[in-house]
């Protein structure tokens, strides 16, 4: 009996735990120049996110600042809750789970009154924590 504890914790520790856990996977038209979530869309298909990026690409030599250049990057998270004030607008947390955004920005802003939880798929706001 003791050897097979141990030889059970000899397999795990070279083989390691095989846990598979399958993440989900989004395909994000991104543009490192512009932080607004509408304006860096996911998709579930890389291809629709590099035909996005194709179509809205404009970065040429004499647009400089205000043109769009997306690269295709993949993320594992749909939602993403940010403080917005007048000081910062940045990214707070990151989440696959619609429940767990809005848990995060009901927990949170009740010391904060300027989380927002964006859709990254839709672009659009689903909740925040302005009275």
């Amino acid at each position: 009996m003791k050897y097979l504890i141990l030889l059970n914790y000899l397999a795990l520790f070279i083989f390691g735990c095989s846990s598979q856990s399958t993440s989900v996977v989004y395909y994000q038209a991104y543009d490192a120049k512009w932080d607004d979530p509408s304006i860096n869309p996911i998709f579930e298909h890389e291809w629709e996110a590099k035909d996005y990026a194709h179509r809205n690409n404009m970065s040429t030599k004499h647009s400089f600042d205000t043109s769009h250049s997306y690269i295709v990057r993949v993320i594992n998270y749909r939602y993403e809750i940010r403080q917005i004030n007048d000081w910062k607008d940045e990214v707070l947390y990151t989440t696959a789970s619609l429940r767990d955004a809005e848990s995060y920005v009901k927990e949170f802003g009740e010391s904060h009154s300027d989380l927002y939880a964006f859709d990254l798929k839709t672009g659009s706001e689903i909740s925040n924590s302005v009275e």
